[in-house]
């Protein structure tokens, strides 16, 4: 139940943005761009296994599926 809940940590997550919004105005250092791909890749695995975790507690009946409102 812990991952459900799992997000990057808060100086990771400030660094990220800096990053994104340094890249997104064409002002990356080499080694910005290496601490951004590393940072981006952290990002994807957390999303990835907070996912799992919440699939897997729907499955086991711990936390209800999310359901989507109608359009």
């Amino acid at each position: 139940m812990a991952l459900t809940q799992l997000q990057m940590a808060p100086e990771q997550d400030r660094r990220l943005s800096l990053l994104l919004d340094r890249q997104q105005e064409g002002n990356l250092s080499a080694p910005e761009r290496s601490e951004l791909q590393t940072l981006m890749q952290i990002y994807q695995e957390d999303l990835l296994r907070k996912a799992t975790a919440l699939s897997e507690a729907v499955n086991r009946g711990l936390i209800e599926p999310l359901t989507s409102e109608p359009n």
